[in-house]
């Protein structure tokens, strides 16, 4: 199931009562880094970062656009995997929405910055932050 979140105080409210581990990761498994607009050639790619802890606050960043609108780069860079029980290396987002939508348990999530602002949240089972909102088709990462 897949929910958009224009507003962020029902997903913080969620996150503040159950206070569940949240990882940030990145959005592919081999991104890409370096190199200059005009010549590919000079792109290089490299593993994905290991996943990082993070809190409550870095995930309000992603829900309200962080710094304006260079932060769209940010938004597609990175997504968070709240009580994940993925095991093994790093999920790209692809994977982590497979992994989410067929086997994951029912308190397990993912939530993706939108680069409009707000979050996307993606979830095995209808959670209590989600009820209420109008399953969307149209995202996909």
């Amino acid at each position: 199931m897949r929910f958009l979140h224009r507003d962020f105080g029902p997903v913080r409210a969620y996150l503040e009562r159950l206070a569940p581990p949240i990882l940030m990761l990145d959005w592919d498994r081999e991104p890409v880094t370096g190199g200059f607009a005009m010549l590919p050639s000079t792109l290089r790619r490299r593993a994905a970062n290991v996943a990082l802890p993070v809190g409550i606050d870095r995930v309000a960043w992603f829900a309200d656009r962080g710094d304006g609108p260079s932060h769209a780069i940010e938004v597609l860079r990175y997504y968070f995997h709240v009580n994940s029980t993925a095991i093994g290396r790093p999920l790209s987002l692809p994977e982590a929405v497979e992994h989410i939508e067929t086997v994951a348990a029912d308190n397990e999530f993912i939530l993706a910055g939108h680069p409009d602002g707000g979050l996307v949240s993606v979830s095995r089972v209808e959670l209590s932050f989600q009820a209420g909102l109008k399953p969307i088709t149209w995202w996909g990462p």
